[in-house]
């Protein structure tokens, strides 16, 4: 059988499944992109049914499924009631007017059949009705492909910038903060300001979005790796070059861009594992050939107390996020506050560590904030000048801020990432 054979029976799959799921349900509608070509299956038809995904919320549908067979992935919504004429023009709408609406096909079941489109589709190259070019071939599917990846990687980068720049402001904005950065303070780092950090995060964010795009690569191997590190290790160098030698934000460069490369991977390929378990194959990988008798401030807070700080985070698969996020109700102040303080409680942090140059006020500063009342101003003063008057900080548990709210941003764009088995095999 070749691979055409293997498409129109991967067509005839999904029609089957909607054929039975019709049994049970009066309306289904299907998700799928709208990929030329033999490779159904590319990164770029994952990424489309990822950034539509939001039709899940918005529909309100009793359940959905997502599935892939040699055609694509695709996901069926199902519906107990028969909606199909009224959901057909929300269908319409979002193909018409989402930036990437061309590139996939959301048709409307009912137990009569399929709803048919009133209006003809236009090629995504010479704006003539698409049937008329298909029909003689007048444009290669190298042609098409080549618009749909320009388009897709063009919403993916600017959905990116603007999600790690939110999140990074999140972190930086918050005040008072417990000797951190604010816009009003440097906190107990006197070579550090707002506007430094700032230009820190421009500095960066170009560099962690190529993480993303590098990761996007079908084949996950020892290349992807080395390209990551140095990707990593060149957006060090922009910050440093940004801020004149100051490290604002290194541990945020390497578990941010954990993140963001296990994104890449759980969106575009069928991943079974969700973001956590590849975020932790990631970093352990990254970390396997590395020595740990070297001088640094973090590798003797390893040897002499256990302390991992950051880098062990990452290494469980952000265990503590993983509990940590659930706090994250949503993006206010208080909010925020509530889970930076959860992290400082209980995350290693080797920036305390560094600060407090003992491991006795190390764990004492620790349970002072179990002891916080947060709905009590006057402590969170008197905690955070306590925190400024012995230059200590939190630089990990920042961190992990940062990280946590980009997670739920990203969670809010498209597929559930923190479950696993998103797209089954039919």
């Amino acid at each position: 059988m070749n691979q055409s054979e293997k498409i129109l029976l991967g067509r005839e799959e999904r029609a089957l499944l909607i054929k039975k799921y019709l049994n049970d349900y009066k309306t289904v509608v299907s998700l799928k992109a709208n990929m030329p070509g033999n490779d159904k299956n590319s990164y770029l038809s994952y990424l489309l049914i990822n950034a539509f995904s939001f039709l899940i919320s918005k529909f309100k549908c009793e359940e959905y499924s997502y599935n892939y067979n040699n055609d694509g992935p695709f996901v069926l919504f199902l519906f107990k009631e028969d909606i199909s004429k009224d959901i057909k023009l929300k269908c319409i709408e979002i193909e018409e007017t989402h930036s990437l609406g061309r590139f996939v096909d959301i048709d409307v079941y009912n137990t009569q059949g399929s709803s048919a489109r009133n209006k003809k589709r236009k090629c995504l190259i010479c704006n003539d009705i698409a049937f008329n070019c298909m029909k003689i071939n007048k444009h290669s599917s190298h042609e098409i492909i080549d618009i749909i990846e320009k388009e897709t990687k063009d919403y993916y980068y600017h959905k990116l910038d603007e999600m790690i720049d939110e999140s990074i402001l999140a972190e930086l904005n918050l005040d008072p903060k417990f000797g951190l950065v604010t816009p009003n303070s440097s906190g107990s780092h006197p070579d550090m300001n707002y506007d430094l950090m700032i230009k820190a995060k421009n500095a960066i964010k170009p560099k962690i979005i190529g993480l993303f795009f590098k990761s996007l690569e079908r084949n996950y191997n020892k290349s992807l790796l080395e390209s990551l590190k140095n990707i990593g290790k060149s957006a060090e160098t922009d910050m440093f070059k940004a801020t004149g030698g100051i490290n604002c934000y290194k541990g945020l460069i390497f578990n941010l861009g954990i993140v963001i490369s296990a994104y890449a991977i759980k969106i575009s390929r069928y991943s079974y594992d969700n973001i956590f378990t590849i975020s932790k194959n990631i970093a352990q990988d990254l970390v396997k050939d590395y020595n740990f008798d070297s001088q640094s401030f973090g590798d003797m807070a390893y040897r002499k107390f256990g302390i991992f700080g950051i880098r062990g985070e990452a290494l469980s698969g952000f265990k503590n996020v993983q509990n940590g996020i659930n706090l994250l109700r949503n993006f206010n102040s208080k909010t925020l506050l509530e889970l930076l303080v959860y992290y400082i409680i209980h995350i290693e942090d080797t920036t305390l560590l560094k600060r407090a140059k003992d491991i006795n006020l190390y764990n004492s500063v620790k349970k002072m904030f179990s002891k916080l009342d947060l709905n009590s101003n006057e402590q969170i003063n008197l905690l955070n000048d306590f925190c400024i008057g012995n230059n200590l900080s939190f630089g990990g548990s920042a961190d992990l801020l940062v990280v946590s709210v980009f997670l739920k941003k990203i969670d809010n764009l498209g597929i559930n990432i923190f479950i696993d088995n998103n797209i089954p095999k039919i």
